[in-house]
């Protein structure tokens, strides 16, 4: 059966974009909304159903970021994938978006083979999340997965969906490393396959880092990694982040732009266990990942996740 697909954004051009760049990647099966409470309302009410929902920032009464709180507010709602649609790259916005509970962003005007990739992602996040839900005649109390951490390695979707299963009384157990690549330019002159084969160069060497089974790495997006550490500490943190680090340095690796021959290097952001669930501290590590890499370049930075409003 086709996925159902929910799109609520308040400009009816935008609506009509997004249903044209759905049709095309074969997601025939929308339904609009210009208000984000009548989405709201339709949803919770059970009158509407979604495998997806994109939903604009910006938007009148309530932005995407409320609308995204108050949709995961309702049980039945809870592991339904939303990408965020956003003309703003601030990353405070988009960390409240996480936070919210919101899955991924795509950048207005966003490209079509991103956003199919984008959706796709989300909703094998959403089958996977079915599946461990799904225990036959009876359901099971969720615990911290480790059997089946290869499973999902260098899988995005499987990441988020291991970090999501993660009981809420073991969140204090979960530490969280966020790598950025450094020297790699957005303007930069590359074609997208000169990108991936970066992006797989540094995966490999990344990838090749030994690491304990337990824990899981995995290819976030374009430059930013993904480790999450159970049990952490942080000089444990710190010491892998190390590692992770000079195996990249050591291989010395470059690319060329323009006349000039750019080195790469790697920065970490470590996040430390806390309270919060490692779904939601994951967008604090990302935003504060992006905000170090900007202004600092290689090393090891440390934060603590907080509640929003604190």
């Amino acid at each position: 059966m086709a996925h159902r697909i929910m799109s609520v954004d308040d400009s009816e051009i935008a609506q009509e974009f997004i249903r044209a760049a759905l049709s095309d990647i074969g997601y025939e099966n929308l339904v609009s909304f210009l208000n984000p409470l009548e989405a709201f309302e339709a949803l919770s009410s059970g009158q509407e159903t979604a495998d997806l929902i994109l939903v604009d920032v910006m938007m009148p009464e309530i932005d995407g970021v409320e609308l995204c709180a108050r949709i995961r507010g309702v049980k039945d709602l809870v592991d339904t994938p939303i990408i965020m649609l956003t003309s703003r790259t601030d990353m405070e916005t988009l960390n409240h978006a996480f936070l919210a509970g919101a899955n991924d962003y795509v950048t207005k005007p966003f490209n079509r083979i991103e956003l199919q990739a984008r959706m796709r992602s989300c909703l094998r996040l959403k089958s996977e999340l079915d599946r461990r839900h799904s225990g036959g005649g009876h359901r099971r109390a969720p615990r911290v997965p480790v059997a089946e951490m290869t499973e999902v390695l260098n899988n995005k979707a499987g990441f988020q969906a291991a970090l999501q299963a993660v009981p809420a009384a073991v969140h204090h157990r979960f530490g969280l490393t966020v790598f950025r690549v450094v020297g790699l330019h957005e303007a930069a002159d590359r074609t997208p396959s000169e990108s991936a084969e970066i992006y797989g160069s540094i995966g490999g060497l990344l990838g090749a880092v030994p690491v304990p089974a337990r824990d899981i790495f995995c290819h976030w997006d374009k430059d930013l990694f993904c480790l999450a550490t159970l049990d952490a500490t942080e000089d444990s943190m710190r010491r892998t982040a190390q590692t992770f680090i000079d195996a990249v340095s050591q291989v010395r690796l470059s690319y060329r732009e323009s006349w000039a021959k750019i080195p790469l290097a790697l920065c970490a952001t470590l996040v430390l266990p806390g309270k919060l669930p490692p779904a939601s501290a994951l967008g604090q590590g990302i935003a504060a990942a992006e905000r170090f890499a900007n202004t600092a370049g290689p090393g090891i930075q440390v934060t603590s996740p907080v509640a929003v409003g604190n």
